[in-house]
């Protein structure tokens, strides 16, 4: 199915992985690797050059115009942070550099949490953290449908929650820009051609064949080295969050109690905005967004996949109905929950 694969090792921190049926000219791929560049120059706060990273520089705010394929991003990150009522928000940046998140993390493996316990065992381990409220997403204006910014003061902003996806669906218009045999039209692919964008395990695959289908393991959360079950995803968008991943301890910093921090407390970058506080209440979630249903399936994919772990399900309910989303989650106690048409195999069941 995929005999050709290009590989950019890390592009957006993770790496970029493109599969395909048909090879991808060298000018495409240049094309793709210039348009990494440009991405994360506007939208990386871990580069001190980028426009983000300039507007928590600035001390009184300002006008902060994006490149206008930012706009849907904006959209996207506006629909979540009000249908979550306020846990999803793009100013969470300011919450992760808090809690030492930043270029010289180092992140730690997961543990032995496999007996179901909580690794931040204490139940007030969290009781000291004192966060200095940031700015909201509420708090920036922007353009009606456009992708201008404006603030009044510093803010931080990291787009992880949606960004790899919502890179991996442009990646794809850029693929089918240059694979259509009317690129103005942009809707017909080769009748041979199939592919598969892979950031970090966010994917989306696109298929000629209406009937094709990928598998895909998918991590098991407590033992990163096996798989608890098999997705086998049509043309869509596959994307996971997980506890298991992008962990680290809390040190030095003055929000915690020292005694606390160095030996128990763990943070990870699924943080609930209303507090500042990485969300415990799942240890992995599995989103299946179909293709034909939205523009963006796998930005909507990523930020579904992030969702679940820090606002009600039914808070997500309007957005899972209008693009088609199906999803898991698996809790700490290793309790799995999907819906029905969430297409995969999980062996405990």
């Amino acid at each position: 199915m995929f005999g050709n694969v290009m590989a950019i090792e890390r592009a957006l921190g993770t790496g970029i992985i493109i599969s395909s049926s048909v090879p991808i000219s060298q000018r495409v791929q240049n094309r793709i690797r210039d348009f990494i560049e440009e991405y994360e120059s506007v939208l990386s706060r871990f580069r001190a050059d980028s426009l983000v990273s300039r507007m928590a520089r600035a001390e009184h705010g300002g006008e902060f115009e994006f490149p206008t394929w930012a706009g849907p991003l904006f959209a996207l990150y506006s629909e979540f942070y009000a249908a979550t009522r306020g846990t999803f928000d793009a100013c969470i940046g300011a919450d992760l550099l808090a809690l030492g998140y930043n270029n010289s993390v180092r992140f730690i493996p997961q543990s032995t949490v496999s007996t179901g316990k909580n690794e931040n065992s204490s139940s007030d381990s969290w009781s000291n953290y004192r966060r200095a409220l940031p700015v909201k997403w509420a708090d920036i204006s922007r353009d009606d449908g456009g992708a201008t910014l404006h603030t009044n003061k510093p803010v931080q902003l990291d787009f992880g929650a949606a960004g790899k996806g919502y890179f991996v669906d442009l990646v794809m218009q850029i693929i089918k820009e240059e694979f259509s045999d009317d690129s103005t039209a942009n809707n017909y692919f080769p009748s041979d051609f199939d592919f598969l964008v892979n950031a970090g395990g966010d994917m989306r695959a696109c298929f000629s064949k209406k009937n094709s289908q990928i598998k895909v393991a998918l991590e098991n959360p407590f033992d990163t080295t096996q798989a608890v079950g098999v997705a086998s995803i049509a043309s869509g968008a596959l994307c996971a969050s997980s506890a298991a991943r992008r962990r680290w301890k809390v040190k030095d910093t003055n929000c915690l109690a020292a005694d606390a921090f160095e030996s128990n407390v763990v943070a990870t970058h699924l943080i609930n905005a209303l507090d500042g506080v990485p969300s415990q209440k799942l240890s992995a979630s599995w989103t299946y967004v179909p293709a034909k249903t939205c523009a963006f399936p796998t930005a909507y994919a990523d930020a579904l996949a992030t969702a679940l772990f820090i606002s009600q399900e039914s808070d997500l309910q309007k957005i899972a109905q209008t693009t088609g989303a199906e999803f898991a989650v698996m809790q700490p106690n290793h309790a799995l929950r999907k819906t029905c048409a969430f297409p995969a195999r999980f062996f405990a069941e």
